[in-house]
């Protein structure tokens, strides 16, 4: 329902006499978009990258990293509190700015939610097949399966998954930073300050890879219609999902630098062990090399359990929000109306959950039997991120918008905005300029698609 003034039709199409339920905790807001993370996926992954590029200074560009994303995310906190409607960033657009840019917003959040969940499923399934020399086909679509089904049965089960997987792979991520850290004597210490000869512009491009860790909370607000009191619940799970991600990251790259100190004796030795094992054929990561140097084959099961949690939870994440946008959109009569039926039993659009399950599936195999699984997951979480930093140009936009109309009460959200638009269009630049031109065509052509879609549409409805 909308927090904010809004039409009679608008309420009615949103009430909860013809809407979803709201029935999700906090606790369970939080750990579902936990989950879109992937904890420790991402810290494998885009860890080693932020490790490579700043060094001794990874924990503090790992913390720079995690305040850029806060400045969207205060963004999006501010706009969660005027709209509570099933949606997120569709909603926000559709509302504040006009239909036709919600339109191209939900077809790029799609983009980016697909996209992405399909990265977390081929990636999960790559690690496990590097390590464990589980058949990779197998596994991916194993992936898919359970998260689809989960999907499909409804946000209940869901949630409830979410706060158990969740739960058991926070507890893991911080038991192996305290042990590392022990076990390493705490090397870090004061050589932090050294900076071991890391130039801004290393330090900057560090950064950026940190700010992909803790970007789950965008698929928080796509469930604003099924949270129990959202204008309050959505706000906090927000600045908590992102300080979490953010965090727990800072935290274990201190004990990962900490380990690989004291196993190399030097920064040196430990950087070229980093670089020896940057391939665009495997999912080898020295992180992963440090676990086993540090705890054997014990560390085995634990990760695998890990892995499986961000495959399935990271991809259910993507899965929930898109099915949810694609629901909000029908709704609205600018997608077919069969999208927006409701389960009753299970309060789920099932259509909805089951043709993004379908985007989900198909990308995914699609671009795994075309790529290997490693340049497959570099290519979707590139695309994704370029989609998913636009849709926060957009948010901060409205958040503008919105807040110029009593400029002298909004003012410090009018410099919020503008501050987290800077952020965005650079980080959207680095983006284009270090992807190739083949994959920015793919991500231009799907916005021309969008916005050809939200022309016609509205020329239909005489709009």
């Amino acid at each position: 329902m909308v927090t904010t003034g809004s039409s009679s039709s608008e309420h009615r199409q949103y009430s909860s006499s013809n809407g979803l339920r709201r029935v999700l905790s906090f606790r369970e807001l939080f750990f579902a978009s936990l989950g879109g993370q992937s904890p420790f996926l991402s810290i494998t992954t885009y860890g080693t990258a932020i490790i490579l590029y700043a060094g001794l200074l990874a924990p503090l560009a790992a913390l720079v990293g995690t305040l850029i994303v806060l400045v969207n995310g205060l963004v999006v906190y501010q706009l969660s509190r005027r709209l509570t409607r099933t949606g997120g960033y569709y909603a926000y657009a559709n509302h504040f700015i006009s239909h036709r840019v919600g339109i191209e917003t939900g077809f790029i959040y799609l983009f980016y939610s697909i996209l992405y969940g399909s990265a977390y499923a081929i990636g999960s399934a790559g690690i496990m097949w590097f390590l464990f020399h589980i058949n990779f086909t197998y596994t991916l679509i194993a992936v898919l399966i359970v998260q689809a089904v989960l999907a499909i049965l409804g946000i209940k089960p869901s949630a409830k998954y979410a706060v158990f997987a969740g739960s058991l792979e926070l507890g893991i991520l911080v038991v192996i930073g305290i042990v590392l850290l022990y076990l390493s004597g705490f090397k870090i210490s004061l050589s932090l300050t050294t900076g071991q000869g890391i130039s801004l512009a290393q330090f900057g491009y560090a950064a950026l890879f940190a700010a992909a860790i803790p970007t789950g909370y965008g698929t928080i607000t796509p469930l604003s219609g099924e949270t129990k009191m959202a204008s309050k619940t959505v706000p906090k799970a927000i600045i908590a999902v992102i300080l979490t991600g953010g965090l727990l990251a800072v935290f274990d790259l201190f004990a990962f630098n900490s380990a690989g100190l004291a196993l190399f004796e030097s920064y040196g030795r430990f950087e070229s062990l980093i670089k020896s094992m940057i391939s665009m054929s495997a999912f080898n990561s020295p992180i992963l090399y440090l676990l086993h140097e540090y705890f054997g084959v014990l560390i085995d099961i634990p990760v695998l359990v890990a892995l499986v949690n961000d495959g399935v939870l990271g991809v259910l994440a993507y899965n929930l929000a898109s099915s949810r946008v694609l629901f909000a959109m029908s709704i609205d009569g600018w997608v077919p109306k069969p999208l927006s039926y409701i389960n009753v039993n299970t309060n789920n659009p099932m259509l909805a959950a089951l043709v993004s399950s379908i985007g989900i599936i198909a990308v995914s195999l699609i671009s795994s039997s075309l790529l290997s699984p490693l340049m497959a997951f570099l290519v979707l979480g590139g695309l994704s991120t370029m989609a998913g930093l636009l849709v926060h140009v957009i948010s901060d936009v409205s958040l503008m918008r919105l807040s110029i109309r009593r400029i002298e009460k909004y003012m410090g959200q009018i410099i919020l905005a503008t501050a987290a638009l800077i952020l965005a269009g650079y980080s959207i630049t680095s983006a284009l300029v270090s992807t190739k031109p083949m994959f920015v065509e793919l991500f231009l052509g799907w916005l021309i698609i969008g916005f050809i879609y939200a022309e016609a549409s509205s020329i239909a409805r005489g709009k």
